[in-house]
């Protein structure tokens, strides 16, 4: 049985709910059977609609109003998720009288606007006109516990004098025309039962879907239906989801289609293996987990510059792409070191005061991918104190993403590498530990030429296998680092300067065997022995001499 809880989302509309003028109304939050209320625009102080997008473009906006006195205007400024104006609107409201729920009133941008559709927008409303009211609702509902999340802002919210309401105004939003195709990502299967599974997906604007699939080598015998309900499926936002019957242990291949509110259609295509017929003794197969990407976060950025640093539970490569509009390819970076601290920047190219999506990539030892994106925005050249008509056009993009995907097996195709090819390696000297058969690691390397991290240094090693086997912190200042008990094999060592926990390689990595010494090196190992060799050999040349000088020669008369 479904419980239920109260949660702050309110019913809302997907489009298709019509197509007028203005474009695609792909979005309403209208509740008329709540009992809505209204706002002074003018005496309320300063207001705001906080919203999603959930779309790749913003082309115009309804809001609800009445006005009991003489028409006039009123403005309505779009602000990104930085608080950057992007677009100001004025527009005329005539006289309206007062009715219940207000009445539509439609804001058209001068231009369509690209937006980032997990991102939080705001529009600020004001008007001198002493009887203009804005309508509102509340932003709640029973929700299942078991229905897929989806944000609280996806029906918006209210911002008045600079505090989240409990409620949001009355909105439509608009997308005024579309000729690209819908982008879809993070494609996953789930085990539902021996005869079901699960496909999750997400599209970067509503959409609707089908599947076509079938036995391997048999073509695509089964399949869903387009069912004109167009979904947020928006990463970070909401997930796509849909369930088909299957047979227990068998490979399938699959066609998955989606289109927009205007028809443009993309498809991509993979496999996937049914769920294990249950036994009364089921042995779990082995799981083979992506790695996992954590502490995401920029770094640094400017007027045309960003770094990207993220840890990673494995080994796994590096890289770095950004995005403009959620899918327009703008730069890219890669470091193919197989690492657990990573850092990537792209040092120029990118536009000021425009909002990006930092989207990063790490492949591990057998190919296991992970993604994980960030939104930013970088600083503007010069200070503007009104605000801009349209949002800057973003750069040229480079080629299709597909060829910059990277893998563990070649590394990631880079634009640039972020490895320091031209510092030296740190020098690894090795020597018995003294004790069984283990090794004693000494690694020193030459101090950084752009000065001393806050930090100090931190010193990664790890064996063939890509395993942690011991990590040293090194004080500011020392350029050396001491790993013992290292049994005989390959290791590999990773030095980085360590910058409030911001960590950037300071040479290249460095490989070295331990347990396997020259025969200097064993020679040296024996010393004690050699030493009690030569005492012995001294000792015995000495004795010789002094018995040979007390023999007394005959003399022959």
């Amino acid at each position: 049985m479904k419980r239920f809880s109260y949660l702050a989302i309110v019913l809302f509309s997907i489009a298709p709910l019509f197509v007028s003028a203005h474009g695609n109304k792909y979005l309403e939050f209208n509740p008329d059977y709540f009992r809505t209320k209204s706002l002074n625009v003018s005496s309320a102080g300063n207001i705001y609609e906080i919203l999603l997008p959930v779309n790749e473009f913003l082309g115009g906006m309804d809001f609800w109003f009445d006005n009991a006195g003489n028409s006039g205007n009123a403005s309505f400024e779009l602000r990104d998720q930085s608080n950057n104006p992007i677009s100001t609107k004025s527009v005329i409201i005539p006289h309206i009288d007062p009715t219940s729920g207000g009445q539509r009133v439609h804001v058209d941008f001068n231009s369509q606007i690209s937006v980032i559709g997990g991102n939080l927008y705001k529009v600020k409303i004001s008007s001198s006109l002493p009887q203009l009211q804005i309508y509102y609702a509340d932003r709640v509902k029973f929700l299942p516990h078991n229905e897929p999340h989806m944000s609280d802002y996806v029906n918006g919210a209210a911002e008045v004098n600079g505090e989240e309401q409990q409620f949001s105004f009355k909105f439509s939003l608009y997308e005024t025309n579309e000729s690209s195709s819908p982008i879809i990502s993070n494609v996953a299967w789930t085990v539902i039962s021996e005869t079901q599974m699960r496909l999750d997906f997400n599209v970067n604007e509503p959409a609707d879907y089908k599947i076509e699939y079938g036995l391997s080598s048999q073509g695509y015998n089964q399949s869903t239906s387009f069912n004109n309900d167009y979904e947020f499926c928006i990463t970070g936002v909401a997930v796509c989801s849909l369930i088909i019957p299957t047979s227990p242990n068998a490979s399938y291949q699959y066609l998955l289609t989606v289109k927009d509110l205007w028809g443009n259609q993309s498809q991509v295509t993979g496999s996937f293996t049914s769920g294990e017929a249950q036994t009364s003794t089921p042995t779990p197969p082995p799981i083979d987990n992506p790695p996992v990407i954590s502490n995401l976060r920029i770094v640094d950025v400017a007027n045309d510059s960003v770094s990207v640093a993220w840890t990673t539970n494995e080994v796994t490569n590096s890289y770095l792409l950004i995005r403009f509009s959620g899918f327009i390819s703008i730069a890219a970076v890669s470091d193919s070191t197989f690492e657990l601290e990573h850092y990537l920047e792209i040092e120029s190219g990118l536009s000021g005061s425009t909002p990006y999506s930092a989207e990063v990539t790490s492949v591990d030892l057998v190919n296991n991918q992970t993604r994980a994106s960030i939104s930013f925005a970088t600083l503007g050249l010069t200070p503007s104190p009104s605000p801009s008509p349209t949002a800057p056009p973003p750069p040229s993009p480079p080629s299709p993403t597909s060829s910059l995907t990277p893998s563990a097996s070649s590394g990631p195709s880079p634009t640039a590498s972020a490895t320091p090819s031209s510092s030296p390696q740190p020098s690894v000297s090795t020597f018995p530990s003294g004790s069984g058969d283990s090794s004693t690691a000494q690694i020193t390397w030459s101090p950084p030429s752009d000065g001393e991290p806050s930090d100090g240094y931190r010193v990664d090693v790890f064996d063939k296998d890509g395993n942690l086997i011991k990590t040293v912190y090194v004080p500011a200042g020392s350029y050396q680092a001491e790993v013992d008990n290292l049994a005989e094999g390959e290791y590999t060592t990773i030095i980085y300067e360590n910058d409030k926990g911001v960590f950037k390689k300071v040479v290249q990595p460095k490989t070295f065997k331990a347990g396997d010494e020259s025969f200097v090196q064993r020679l040296l190992a024996l010393w004690p022995y050699l030493i009690l060799v030569v005492i012995l050999i001294g000792a015995s040349i000495w004795w010789f001499k002094k018995r040979s000088s007390k023999i007394v020669q005959p003399v022959v008369s």
